[in-house]
C-alpha cells in the first residue's frame, strides 16, 4: 500500500471540506470533521501539532482514509488535480 506523502494539516482540511465534511469540534490539537460518504455518517480527525503541521504522518493519513470511507486513489487525485468525486457524497 503506497503512502500518501506531503499532506499538510491545511491540505487534509481542504480535502475534507471539498468532500462535504464540516468542522465538528476541537479537542486540543485534534480537529474533528463530520460528513456523509455513500450514505454513511463519518467522523474524521486532522491533527494540528508542531510535528504534523507541515506534514501529516502516514499513520494519520491512513486513519483518515479508513475513517472517511474514501478510497486512497481519490485522495491522490484531489492532491494532484483538485478533482472531487461528487457521486460518493450523499
Amino acid at each position: 500500500m503506497s503512502k500518501l506523502r506531503n499532506w499538510s494539516f491545511r491540505d487534509l482540511c481542504k480535502f475534507l471540506e471539498a468532500y462535504g465534511f464540516v468542522p465538528g469540534y476541537i479537542n486540543g490539537s485534534h480537529h474533528f470533521y463530520n460528513g456523509s460518504i455513500n450514505g454513511s455518517q463519518r467522523v474524521v480527525q486532522a491533527i494540528l501539532s508542531s510535528k504534523e503541521r507541515q506534514c501529516q504522518t502516514n499513520k494519520t493519513m491512513n486513519m483518515a482514509v479508513r475513517h472517511t470511507g474514501i478510497e486512497k486513489k481519490y485522495f491522490e487525485e484531489w492532491k494532484k488535480k483538485g478533482f472531487v468525486h461528487a457521486e460518493i457524497i450523499y
